[in-house]
């Protein structure tokens, strides 16, 4: 599992910061920026609350929890901010598949690296560990037919990976074991 919170986080906090929203979403992304995540919760609540600025609250919101770890309240933030019409992006998706993964909602979390990875402005680099991601939740899903299809996929793009190399050789004993 690969995760690299920092570039992510950043994305996001540019993306709050670019939509031009009011007092309480430039309050909580400035916490954000200085990493005081339950002040930044508490700004985007009071945002989410006004319905002009809740979209992009419910990202702001769903970043802060996603850096104090909670992330069962982190995807229902990302998934409000989704419903509310807020910009879909490569890195929202990411970060809503991250969240799932770690509350072992692994179809979800594959459905969301799904879409991030089907994005044109995702970048090598995120997609890259979108398709890595989304191999690992397709095993812990136990769907080993479907994850060995990913990692054929990955490897055609990214053959230096090792560490899938290892792992294409093992879903090839499992995906027909299901």
């Amino acid at each position: 599992m690969r995760i690299k919170t920092s570039l992510i986080v950043t994305a996001g906090v540019l993306s709050i910061m670019m939509t031009g929203c009011k007092t309480q979403i430039d309050k909580g992304t400035a916490f954000l920026e200085e990493g005081k995540y339950e002040e930044a919760v508490e700004m985007f609540e009071k945002a989410s609350e006004k319905d002009s600025m809740e979209k992009e609250a419910y990202r702001g919101l769903g970043i802060s929890y996603y850096e104090l770890e909670q992330y069962e309240k982190a995807a229902k933030a990302f998934q409000s901010a989704i419903d509310k019409g807020a910009e879909k992006t490569p890195e929202l998706y990411n970060l809503l598949g991250i969240s799932y993964m770690k509350t072992e909602q692994y179809e979800k979390a594959a459905e969301c690296f799904a879409s991030g990875i089907e994005m044109e402005d995702a970048g090598e680099e995120l997609r890259r560990e979108m398709a890595y991601n989304e191999i690992f939740v397709l095993e812990k899903a136990g769907d080993y037919t479907q994850a060995k299809e990913k990692v054929d996929s990955y490897l055609q793009n990214w053959p230096d990976d090792e560490d899938v190399k290892k792992e294409a050789e093992f879903l090839e004993t499992q995906a027909g074991n299901e």
